[in-house]
């Protein structure tokens, strides 16, 4: 998920707590979604995942769906330099 943020600047985000799913179900059903849209199925044993462990690859996805956060020369002055910089 991606939003404005204060001086015009997009940003990457993960969901609002308001908007991830409570139950363990819902979280299931989401985090299904999440993983398609990557491409993805469930991986194997996700059963034995503890609701709150599958709340934490929930989010990661939507994270990484999200794509990659990159630096902005103007908060970041020389970052673009420097060796270790993607891409």
């Amino acid at each position: 998920m991606a939003g404005p943020s204060s001086g015009g600047v997009t940003v990457a985000s993960q969901p609002p707590a308001d908007q991830i799913p409570r139950t363990r179900q819902a979280l299931v059903a989401e985090w299904e979604k999440s993983r398609a849209e990557a491409g993805l199925k469930l991986p194997e044993g996700w059963e034995k995942l503890s609701t709150e462990q599958i709340r934490a690859q929930y989010i990661i996805q939507e994270v990484d769906n999200a794509g990659p956060l990159l630096p902005n020369p103007d908060y970041d002055p020389g970052f673009h330099n420097s060796p270790n910089w993607w891409p």
